[in-house]
């Protein structure tokens, strides 16, 4: 006896995704509201609403909730964690602290009064640990968990106080928090240093016998630093590594005799990128891994290498690239000419973007030691530039291809830093165009997944099945072709009995 089956069977178009379009999230009062000052934790951005000073915090699914309402715009700097923030009112008054319902003034010597010079301002490189945010000036490294001005604690001091240097930065990784203090004694050079966050002690990782320095960055939970001590240190240089828990690694010594490490642009699974000064030749980006400085680029502008010793690059421990801006080698003549660079490690990674002259080229914020201007999405990078005629945009790098689009969108908005990534995307401040301050409002790059494949349930999906019943072999046919999809075949039960991704418009099982 013949059995026949009867099917039915489920079409699904599949669609090729992307997360990279900016959306307006935030635009409160349609066009009567402006902005002041923004800041984030590590799930909500936090913009302040202008003229009416209300403190609105806008969480990981867009919504936003007022927080407070503040006495004046704050005139620089604010942070803000869970609820809870400091903030400065005005030059020579005190520092305000929210503990979630009251705001009181920092009265008790917690943090001097707020002000302009350097030891009076809080800086942008402030982060969170649960209810906890540390944060600097350039005298002071602090931390606070904001439920009264008695909770702010001082974890570490600079040493000279007299007239210059300072804590010049401020990086941190799962345990630890890396700053250079720059003093202007010779007695006590300049010092890079290490505070555990468990124990709140504190070493001193390095020091320099010249004076010079240079910033380092963070990568996979390690600091990665140079020792570029200028044309003094020739033959000694060093690239080095220091874990979380503190133990230093030399990665490479420079020992060539006309030859010294300058800085270090960013970290990518193939090497630390670095830039290598040459006393007879210029200088060359070099990746070192292994303790060995593989080139590249050839010392000269003339070729398809980045050349010049210009580079400030950026790099996250998500992202296997490091973008960097250095000088346009398209451009022999004038040294001002600059573009926009990515590398992956390799001599054949390494590409230009784009670039060009002052007025068709610029790219803001590209350093991973302050926050402001450009953020990652894995490979993908969003900075303020500029490219060709179009000034002060929204630009997208896709990190795959090294496709640009340039968004409708003004980012050079003076209030900074503006972009903040949270756990949910990046989120920032701009003017749509044509540019109005009326129209200033908080946009969002989702970054949960960059590309992505997902099934288009949306579609109707024309097709004919037949035999059916059947002895167990079928025919689909489909009406048009429309790329990709995947055939479900269920029985009468609901059972899955056949599942294949397709891509021919006939297809027999």
């Amino acid at each position: 006896m013949t059995k026949k089956y009867l099917s039915s069977a489920i079409l699904t178009c599949l669609t090729l995704i992307s997360y990279a379009q900016p959306t307006n999230i935030y635009q409160p009062n349609g066009s009567t509201t402006n902005f002041g000052k923004v800041t984030s934790d590590s799930l909500n951005y936090y913009v302040v609403n202008f003229p009416a000073l209300t403190l609105m915090k806008i969480d990981g699914s867009n919504n936003a909730t007022l927080v407070t309402t503040l006495t004046v715009d704050p005139f620089q700097t604010m942070i803000w964690n869970k609820g809870k923030g400091i903030y400065p009112v005005a030059n020579g008054s005190p520092f305000k602290l929210f503990d979630g319902s009251t705001a009181t003034d920092v009265t008790g010597g917690q943090l001097p009064m707020a002000g302009f010079t350097g030891d009076k301002v809080i800086q942008s490189d402030y982060f969170h640990k649960g209810n906890f945010t540390y944060f600097r000036t350039s005298d002071k490294i602090y931390k606070t968990d904001y439920t009264s001005a008695a909770s702010i604690q001082t974890l570490a001091t600079r040493q000279n106080l007299g007239f210059g240097g300072g804590i010049n930065e401020m990086q941190h990784t799962t345990n630890s928090i890396i700053y250079w203090e720059v003093t202007t004694s010779t007695v006590s050079p300049p010092q890079l240093k290490r505070i555990d966050l468990i124990t709140n002690n504190i070493t001193k990782l390095d020091s320099s016998t010249t004076g010079t320095y240079d910033y380092g960055t963070v990568y996979n939970n390690e600091y990665y630093y140079c020792t570029p001590f200028g044309p003094s240190s020739v033959g000694v240089s060093k690239v080095i590594k220091v874990s979380d828990n503190g133990t230093k690694t030399v990665l490479y010594t420079e020992t060539a005799p006309n030859k010294n490490l300058l800085r270090i642009i960013g970290v990518t699974p193939n090497g630390v990128i670095a830039i290598i000064a040459t006393t007879s030749t210029g200088k060359e980006y070099v990746s070192i891994s292994g303790s060995v400085a593989t080139p590249l680029n050839f010392n000269t502008v003339a070729n398809s290498r980045p050349s010049g010793d210009i580079g400030v690059g950026t790099s996250r421990t998500t992202s296997s690239l490091v973008y960097f801006v250095t000088l346009d080698t398209l451009y022999t003549v004038n040294s001002s000419n600059k573009a926009l660079w990515v590398t992956d490690g390799t001599l054949a990674g390494t590409k230009k973007v784009f670039g060009g002259t002052p007025t068709t080229f610029a790219a803001d914020g590209l350093t991973p030691q302050f926050p402001g201007s450009a953020e990652h999405c894995g490979n993908d990078l969003y900075f303020n530039g500029t490219k060709g005629t179009n000034v002060n945009r929204l630009i997208y790098v896709n990190g795959s291809t090294n496709n640009v689009t340039i968004y409708p969108i003004n980012a050079g908005i003076t209030t900074q830093p503006s972009f903040r990534k949270t756990a949910s995307g990046i989120e920032f401040v701009a003017l749509p165009l044509p540019t109005s301050s009326s129209e200033k409002a908080v946009h969002k790059v989702n970054c949960s997944t960059a590309t992505g494949i997902e099934d288009n349930l949306a579609n109707q999906i024309l097709f004919d099945l037949f035999p059916n019943p059947s002895h167990g072999q079928i025919t689909i046919k489909l009406a048009e072709n429309l790329g990709s999809y995947k055939l479900t075949v269920l029985n009468l039960l609901g059972e899955i009995v056949y599942n294949e991704k397709l891509k021919e418009q006939i297809n027999q099982h």
